[in-house]
């Protein structure tokens, strides 16, 4: 409350030195009593919006993002040879999909490793694409807490993981959080379909047929 009375003292002071206007004192706290109902009424509202996303981990369907910021899942697809598909897709607040892409791996890796390779993977590509506000979410637990710092593997998958911390600080906003796989179907079956790819394959604005049914059930469900 005292910034906000110290804001409008400074505006009214401006008004009297640059328009020679000067400001009504009641009017001036009443204003400052609005703007400041505004600002806890919108406080409450995020709240209470992070509060129904941090439930994400006991629902089975996915989650649209905050207005104004874009979700990127991930996955990947490995195989009992170890060969491996990478699958993102970014989607806005009512379950559009603004880019999907998929990529096939060079190399060899362990479930972990992959996951991690799918992330940064999904970051890049979706960086280079001009999004910068971002909720990012993996069904892979353990990478899900890599990210956020919260512990270390002493492997290379730890390497990847660094990667994708110092990557994430490049965007204006970008959390990362953990979902169910249930809520992460359009990303798996991008990576399982990137498994056959011969180059990297990106669309913008839609997806391929496959991939598409998925899309449809997360969009009605957020309805």
């Amino acid at each position: 409350m005292t910034m906000m009375y110290i804001w409008q003292f400074w505006n009214d002071r401006n008004c009297w030195v640059f328009e020679k206007k000067k400001a009504n004192p009641m009017i001036s706290c009443t204003r400052t009593l609005r703007l400041l109902g505004e600002f806890e009424a919108a406080c409450e509202r995020d709240e209470t919006s992070a509060g129904v996303r941090d439930a994400a981990t006991e629902q089975h369907t996915w989650l649209a993002p905050i207005l104004g910021r874009s979700k990127l899942n991930t996955d990947a697809a490995v195989t009992k040879e170890g060969k491996v598909g990478l699958g993102m897709v970014v989607r806005d607040a009512v379950g559009d999909v603004l880019m999907i892409a998929g990529s096939k791996g060079t190399e060899k890796r362990q479930v972990l490793h992959a996951e991690a390779d799918a992330l940064l993977f999904g970051l890049r590509y979706s960086y280079d694409a001009g999004f910068r506000r971002l909720e990012v979410e993996v069904d892979n637990q353990t990478l899900a807490a890599l990210v956020a710092g919260k512990t270390k593997v002493f492997s290379a998958t730890q390497i990847v993981v660094n990667d994708i911390i110092d990557f994430a600080k490049k965007l204006e906003v970008c959390s990362f959080g953990f979902s169910r796989r249930t809520c992460n179907k359009v990303p798996h079956s991008m990576a399982k379909a990137s498994l056959d790819f011969e180059e990297d394959l990106v669309w913008m604005e839609e997806c391929p047929p496959y991939v598409l049914p998925f899309v449809q059930k997360d969009k009605a469900s957020n309805e």
